[in-house]
């Protein structure tokens, strides 16, 4: 069996990040080789991806002597990652592991909505139990598993309820991306694409020499390159900053300021999903509009600018609503702007009453701005909304 290994060292909550192509088999005999001893498991999922994997995850800890596993479902679009499922989720643990010599070990088999609310009731339950993530999203592969951040969203707030809480184990099957529907890869491609933009410019470059298209295209050469990168690049940013105190993690946020806002505000509950921008959709029009405003304030040139949209454009993704409407066939929403600004002024990251962006420099570089003039960031929002 074939790992590579991306060790993330937090002291005494350090844990490795494990990638391979087809290991989910092997999923018991590495949880073991961990120190992991549990003999009870709970596999929280949803019925898209646990129709797919839940089997073959639940074969290979019996394999190993896990004497009970119970799977939990939660909704897998954005608006799952809610108080009431993380309740519900709390309830089905204390349902079925109600006395403390059933303690389970936490499975989280999915993308970034399972890995977020899972993670939180995992921190929370019993004030604290082990879990591990198993992502099969590429977006939750190279970003959401890694990193301890775990939240839901409340009250119109996306991740405004929510802790740091640290996997024991982190497991990437590269074979279940194999099975991700185009919108969902192209989702994961936005996170890569930043982490090639603001943190490592020698991977920007080789997105642009082909590899997006080998990536677009699932080839597993570049996939597991690609993931490693991304895994490798936030870990090392978590080490410097675990707990988002010393300004360091912030990177991670270029195109989420604006993306989140867009993220929420366009979502309908009673629309079709697919009517809504996905987390990676609303983070690459993000990312447009923060490029707007490093060219306005004299941070970067329009080159970046091109470059990005045309990384962007090879995924797929979306640089305006105007291309998502195109793309998705999507409506109109009401006072799209103002929701966006709303939204905005709620954000967990801004300080003190100042707003906060992380803004490209060139290639691979970046810097935090605060206090950027509220006239700029309305022009940069409507950028995206043409």
């Amino acid at each position: 069996m074939k790992l590579n290994r991306v060790d993330v060292d937090l002291g005494p909550r350090s844990y490795p990040v494990l990638i391979g192509n087809g290991v989910i088999s092997e999923l018991g005999e590495i949880v073991r080789e961990q120190g992991l001893k549990q003999t009870a498991a709970f596999v929280l999922t949803n019925s898209q991806v646990g129709g797919k994997h839940f089997a073959k995850v639940r074969r290979a800890l019996e394999k190993v002597a896990f004497t009970r596993v119970v799977r939990h479902n939660i909704p897998s679009v954005e608006s799952g990652k809610s108080w009431k499922n993380l309740e519900k989720t709390c309830k089905k643990l204390l349902q079925e592991f109600p006395d403390t010599g059933s303690v389970p070990l936490i499975f989280l088999l999915g993308g970034g909505v399972v890995g977020d609310l899972g993670g939180f009731a995992a921190g929370i339950f019993r004030r604290g139990v082990a879990f591990v993530q198993l992502p099969t999203s590429l977006l939750a592969a190279v970003d959401s598993s890694v990193g301890g951040k775990v939240a839901v969203n409340f009250s119109g707030v996306k991740n405004i309820l929510g802790i740091f809480n640290q996997p024991r184990l982190v497991v990437c099957d590269l074979a279940l991306l194999q099975t991700l529907d185009e919108r969902q890869l192209r989702s994961g491609a936005s996170e890569v694409i930043k982490y090639g933009a603001v943190c490592r410019g020698s991977l920007f470059e080789e997105l642009e020499a082909g590899g997006l298209r080998k990536l677009m295209a699932r080839d597993p050469h570049t996939l597991a390159d690609v993931v490693h990168q991304s895994v490798e690049i936030k870990a090392r940013v978590v080490e410097q900053d675990e707990f988002d105190k010393k300004g360091i993690r912030n990177v991670l946020n270029f195109g989420h300021t604006i993306g989140h806002g867009l993220e929420l505000s366009a979502y309908n509950p009673d629309a079709n999903a697919s009517e809504a921008p996905t987390h990676g959709e609303a983070i690459a029009m993000g990312m447009v509009a923060a490029t707007h405003l490093a060219i306005k304030l004299g941070m970067v040139d329009e080159t970046f600018d091109r470059r990005l949209r045309g990384l962007l454009a090879v995924a797929g993704l979306p640089a305006t609503m105007r291309e998502f409407r195109a793309q998705q066939a999507g409506t109109d929403y009401p006072d799209l702007h103002n929701r966006i600004i709303r939204a905005m002024q709620m954000d967990k990251k801004f300080r003190d009453g100042k707003n906060v962006f992380v803004l490209p420099t060139g290639i691979g570089s970046w810097r935090q701005v605060e206090n950027v003039d509220w006239g700029l960031v309305n022009e940069a929002v409507r950028v995206v909304l043409e």
